[in-house]
């Protein structure tokens, strides 16, 4: 024993307890997920080291089933294999939803916070029929804490547009992929539009919702992906955007916009679209590469390489819906739009010369 008794004391003095509490956070910050979690039941220590480092997740969620009475909170990371492991906690209660906010909702809803308050997250799925109730709790999970929330995709589906606020102003970042749908009926509020996050996203995408989003709203999105569905969106507002990415302004991917207000033709005159059967032989080696239905006219874009696909396709419920998309060439044929049009049009340029250019300014 008395050979033993010095090696004991060396392991205590070279524990855990006894390293400098930096040390212990490096440590800390290089554990798997779930190891961390682990951590954070040791002791009190432990757990307060643990809350306020980043978790770096693959999929963070939370989706409420109000009629099995159970919600469920789903987390996924990468193992140190690289392969994506999951893990789904269920919260269950004892008869179906009968409150604003069942007694297992909330006990998820506070499991995701304190796991969402200091996560890097790819992608956010929140299932959340209705946020009266819930909005306290997400106060008190929020309130005084410092937070590192940062989230590359959105997925929420809710009648409260609340909801969606408070997550979106939540992250720390900017530039996200929104999706947004809803449970019982297909309303979103129009605040939403306002929401500095909403305008600075890279894609907006409302599917099956009906907003009452106006023309300024629409126009002030920055997103390369729009898809909505309004009242009050007009042909002028839409070919303004289109006419703002020819002139290299605005960056553009894909729109989908349901407005009895959108007219194809006034849309094709104010861009100076093309029908694609007047276009040469080259433009129909480009056309095959737009694989929907409906696309009838192009336009040239801002440089010759990216022109753009536009239509308006007849949805089953009998709504218009105007379409438009770039087109992506590849280098092949690039260079022979390049070889054959090249003499007639000598100041084009290429997306490269483009992006370069852009890349000066922000300098």
């Amino acid at each position: 024993m008395a050979l033993e008794e010095p090696m004991d004391l060396e392991e205590d003095i070279a524990g855990w307890k006894h390293l400098p509490p930096e040390i212990r956070i490096k440590i800390l910050c290089r554990l798997p997920f779930p190891d961390k979690q682990n951590m954070m039941l040791v002791n009190w220590e432990s757990s307060a080291m643990c809350s306020t480092l980043p978790n770096k997740l693959h999929e963070l969620g939370i989706t409420e089933v109000p009629s099995t009475a159970k919600t469920m909170l789903m987390m996924k990371w990468k193992n140190e294999f690289g392969r994506v492991v999951s893990r789904m906690v269920e919260f269950r209660g004892t008869s179906l939803r009968q409150t604003e906010c069942p007694e297992h909702t909330a006990e998820a809803m506070r499991a995701f916070l304190r796991i969402w308050r200091c996560s890097k997250v790819k992608t956010v799925i929140i299932e959340i029929p209705c946020f009266e109730g819930l909005a306290n709790i997400w106060e008190e999970g929020m309130a005084g804490r410092k937070t590192s929330i940062a989230v590359k995709n959105f997925n929420i589906r809710t009648n409260d547009y609340r909801l969606v606020i408070n997550a979106l102003t939540a992250t720390k970042n900017k530039g996200q992929d929104i999706s947004l749908l809803a449970n019982d009926h297909g309303g979103m509020e129009t605040a939403v539009f306002d929401v500095e996050k909403v305008k600075n996203a890279r894609s907006v995408i409302l599917w099956s919702l009906i907003s009452n989003i106006q023309d300024h709203q629409l126009h002030a999105l920055t997103a390369h992906n729009i898809r909505l569905h309004s009242e009050f969106i007009t042909s002028n507002c839409v070919a303004r955007m289109i006419q703002e990415w020819k002139e290299g302004k605005r960056f553009l991917e894909r729109l989908h916009i349901t407005s009895p207000l959108i007219d194809l033709d006034t849309v094709v005159r104010q861009v100076q679209g093309v029908c694609w059967k007047n276009m040469t032989d080259i433009c129909s080696i480009i056309w095959r590469e737009v694989d929907e239905e409906g696309y009838s006219y192009a336009t040239r874009g801002p440089t010759y390489d990216i022109p753009a696909a536009i239509g308006l396709v007849r949805n089953p419920d009998g709504a218009s819906t105007f379409i438009f998309r770039i087109i992506r060439m590849t280098r092949e044929m690039s260079r022979v739009v390049y070889e054959r049009c090249s003499v007639q049009c000598p100041n084009m340029v290429s997306s490269e010369d483009l992006a370069r250019k852009h890349q000066q300014q922000r300098v």
